[in-house]
């Protein structure tokens, strides 16, 4: 006689606080920041979550400018390279503020101080990779050909070549 859910037949205990079966998966922040109230690590979490989210935020030209360094409550402090740099920011402020809240999905932030700081580099936003080029065909290369042998003009026949070809890869 078998019974089915644990290893070893028996079934799987339900998790009190959660009402999931044990052994199933959690993702650690969400551990880690109800667990331990009394640490402050929530607030760790969180401040993590902004300067994880930072660049794609604000955007890499304003990143490289800017470091948030911070968050005590709702209020972040961010580093910001020279004073024209805080001034501009000054005047996005709301606007950055509803893009970070926007890409955490939650009300985080509801204040940022700007000071002049250290900042240091970002890295760039994730490249879009496009596909690999594929060869030319020998068939492609006559079609061409062909099209082009009217033009006289060589350094134009030879744009004309290049620019065909690109299209085609």
């Amino acid at each position: 006689m078998s019974r089915k859910g644990a290893p070893g037949g028996w079934p799987r205990q339900k998790n009190k606080k959660n009402g999931t079966p044990d052994g199933s998966s959690f993702r650690v922040d969400s551990i880690l920041g109800t667990s331990f109230p009394d640490l402050g690590i929530e607030a760790k979490l969180e401040e993590h979550k902004i300067k994880k989210a930072w660049a794609d935020s604000v955007g890499f030209n304003i990143a490289k400018k800017t470091a948030p360094l911070k968050l005590i409550g709702q209020t972040l402090y961010c580093a910001v390279s020279s004073s024209p740099w805080m001034t501009e920011l000054t005047y996005q402020k709301s606007s950055i503020i509803s893009k970070i809240n926007a890409q955490l999905g939650k009300t985080a932030v509801t204040e940022i101080i700007f000071r002049i700081g250290p900042v240091g580099s970002p890295t760039p936003p994730k490249a879009v990779h496009s596909p690999p080029k594929r060869k030319i065909t020998d068939e492609e290369r006559l079609q061409i050909e062909e099209a082009t042998k009217e033009i006289k003009d060589e350094k134009l026949k030879e744009l004309f070549k290049r620019v065909m070809e690109k299209a085609k890869e």
